[in-house]
């Protein structure tokens, strides 16, 4: 990208000075001839001026007279002739300038406006009449011939210097740009290599402050995309320990209780097959709540919408839970308005929904768990409050991921398959719902769903 950068910042540099040098070269070639033309009739009225000054002396013009003029006004060549525009007689007194000859020269022309000009093999010349009032109507005119003028002069010369410099000052510039610009992003592409092969602790230096802000927001989201990946990463494997963990203790307890039931080791084999069943339903629950969360992850679930009642929904999940909570010690309180409060959604995903929050809050509350339904302008807000410890603050944004465990884990009433909230997230984001958490360490939890309202 570099090299590209530099070729193609000095090549549109390079193009400018070519058409800006074709331009002013063509331009004063187009100057040229009149720029010359004008400067040597300047130099013929002078010279047509000393010889009228003679003539009318009737001083004879010598030779050494216009030599020497011509040699002081710097012209090459130089002529004189005398002509009768009545009798076309003409009378070369000097030669005429080379390329210039009596049939080229238009008298008639010549005397009514009393100068002529040309050009010839690269040269220009001029005549103009020196005086009108010679004997019998005679008319005495010098021809002067010189090299056509350079307007640029020495221009073109310091025109050359400076595309010199400009060129590599566009080099200079050129490269700084290509390292300015391309270097951020080839150490993007290294360090996405190195995420590429597994390397996710591979993260981009922070750029300095004058660095491009497009330059600083793709470290920024490099960086940040390396720090999901890594944390993903982690996710997954506690995901695949908890798992395992929690497949596994259910396992030993029904492979326990069997075998003592087979060895006739147990005194008591109605209390073994209770727990092999408690197990087994523990294990039924785990495996069900990860198909469904694959299920919902795929999206290959369908949602029966339509218009329900969301007071109404919450009210029958507390009273089905209300018999465990009190087993439990927990006493489950629900605040909701008389009146219907409408919302879209799936009746089933709904009380799911619901189920899942109760649960979570019964298992970490302490004596009390509130269920609310309020009503905004145009939301419905369900609410369910818990007086037990509460979140640290720095776990508060992984409670919706997968088998998250809170610090205070309360074992002795730990019956979940810790993907209930994570299950919560996808059906309400599903129907088009927003859930957060509020929690402060020490003074109970809150998870609050928001539809809109019907």
């Amino acid at each position: 990208m570099q090299r590209r950068l530099v070729l193609s910042f000095v090549g549109v540099v390079i193009i400018g000075l070519l058409i800006a040098g074709l331009g002013t070269f063509f331009q004063a070639g187009l100057d040229r001839s009149a720029h010359s033309q004008e400067r040597l009739l300047n130099t013929a009225r002078s010279t047509t001026a000393f010889l009228s000054e003679s003539l009318l002396d009737r001083r004879p013009i010598s030779r050494e007279k216009i030599r020497a003029l011509t040699e002081t006004a710097r012209i090459n060549e130089y002529g004189i002739i005398v002509f009768n525009p009545n009798t076309d007689q003409k009378t070369v007194i000097s030669n005429l300038p080379s390329g210039v000859s009596e049939n080229k020269l238009d008298f008639k022309s010549l005397t009514e406006r009393g100068y002529l000009s040309g050009t010839q093999d690269g040269k220009v010349w001029v005549a103009a009449i020196a005086d009108k009032n010679l004997e019998n109507g005679a008319i005495t005119a010098v021809v002067l011939s010189d090299d056509l003028d350079d307007p640029l002069g020495d221009a073109d010369r310091w025109f050359l210097i400076a595309a010199v410099f400009a060129i590599c000052l566009a080099v200079i510039v050129a490269i700084w740009l290509g390292k300015r610009f391309s270097g951020p992003i080839i150490d993007a592409a290294k360090t996405a290599r190195s995420l590429a092969s597994g390397d996710l602790s591979a993260r981009l230096p922070e750029l300095p402050s004058g660095a491009t802000e497009e330059a600083t927001d793709l470290v920024r989201a490099i960086n940040s995309m390396a720090e999901s990946m890594e944390r993903a990463r982690g996710v997954e494997r506690q995901f695949l320990l908890s798992v395992s963990h929690d497949l596994r203790t259910p396992m030993t307890s029904i492979q326990g209780y069997a075998e003592a039931i087979i060895d006739g080791a147990t005194n008591d084999p109605k209390h073994a097959g209770e727990v092999i069943l408690a197990e087994s339903r523990r294990l039924d629950r785990l495996v069900s709540d990860l198909l469904e969360l694959a299920r919902l992850d795929a999206r290959h679930f369908k949602l029966l919408i339509s218009r329900i009642d969301l007071s109404n929904a919450a009210k029958k999940s507390v009273e089905g839970l209300r018999i465990a909570a009190s087993n439990s010690g927990i006493d489950l309180v629900i605040s909701s308005s008389s009146l219907p409060l409408y919302i879209d959604g799936d009746i089933d995903r709904v009380g799911q929904v619901v189920g899942n929050l109760l649960e979570n809050a019964i298992r970490y509350a302490d004596s009390k768990v509130v269920v609310a339904v309020r009503e905004s302008e145009s939301h419905v807000e369900l609410s369910v409050a818990d007086d037990g410890p509460g979140v640290e603050k720095e776990d508060l944004p992984y409670v919706f991921e997968r088998l998250y465990v809170s610090r205070h884990q309360p074992e002795e009433r730990e019956s979940g398959s810790g993907l209930g909230l994570a299950i919560v997230k996808e059906l309400v984001t599903a129907m088009g719902g927003e859930v957060e958490i509020i929690s402060t360490s020490g003074s109970g939890t809150t998870i609050k769903v928001t539809f809109p309202k019907n």
